[in-house]
């Protein structure tokens, strides 16, 4: 059987299955932080931007709007979703795209597909060349606890999709297949904590660097399911 490459299929049904995605609560969270940092960004570009719905809080408040994302037929929604935006089918690890933003962002455990630390930081690199100086990185990421609880062995079914879940502690990774009328995509994510993206965005010279929970705002603890980095990108 022939395995489609993620975000292919799967783009047919995304939107229905994310219905119940915080997007607005989100961005108001992210905006909130940024705005205590006394940063209110006027541009706004997001990493794994996929059918739109995270972006569109931002245009909806006046922000100048971009994303990327590896997947074209997520992109091709998305295109469809929020006309006139800037939309580039690009790497999260080595994307040009000869701007600046004063936010970099990127939700729903996006960068949590990024499977090898390496590209992690390659990515963070990368944004953190599409930053104005000053600029602000903010991205949610699952923990290896949160992966072991979303991912483990189940199945879950609705109306022709089937997803089957597992995950394996030694490498910290789940792993999805996700079925859609018949055919096959795979999902790999691998979780990270905390100190470790901080290690890599101080290698960056990000400063301050900080962590919290949404939507109560609190430090993350040892058992945190899913954290939000906020990062300075240099002046």
């Amino acid at each position: 059987m022939k395995r489609h490459p993620p975000f292919s299929i799967l783009a047919r049904v995304y939107d229905r299955l994310m219905e119940e995605v915080p997007y607005e609560g989100w961005a108001r969270f992210v905006l909130a932080v940024l705005g205590g940092e006394g940063c209110f960004p006027r541009s706004v570009l997001e990493l794994g931007v996929g059918t739109g719905n995270a972006l569109e809080p931002f245009l909806d408040r006046g922000l100048d709007a971009a994303g990327l994302d590896s997947s074209a037929a997520m992109l091709a929604r998305a295109r469809s979703q929020l006309p006139g935006v800037l939309l580039e089918h690009a790497d999260m690890r080595s994307f040009r795209l000869g701007r600046r933003f004063d936010l970099v962002y990127s939700a729903f455990d996006s960068l949590n597909n990024l499977t090898d630390p390496a590209d992690l930081a390659a990515a963070f690199e990368s944004a953190r060349g599409h930053l104005n100086p000053g600029g602000w990185l903010a991205a949610d990421l699952n923990t290896p606890a949160g992966l072991s609880e979303l991912w483990r062995e189940e199945v879950w079914e609705e109306e022709g999709v089937r997803l089957v879940y597992s995950y394996d502690p030694a490498s910290r990774s789940g792993r999805l297949e996700a079925w859609v009328g018949g055919e096959l995509e795979v999902h790999l994510e691998r979780g990270y904590e905390p100190d470790e993206v901080e290690e890599m965005l101080r290698a960056l010279d990000y400063d301050p660097v900080f962590f919290l929970t949404y939507p109560d705002g609190r430090p993350p603890h040892p058992r945190s399911e899913r954290f939000w980095v906020f990062a300075r990108a240099p002046e």
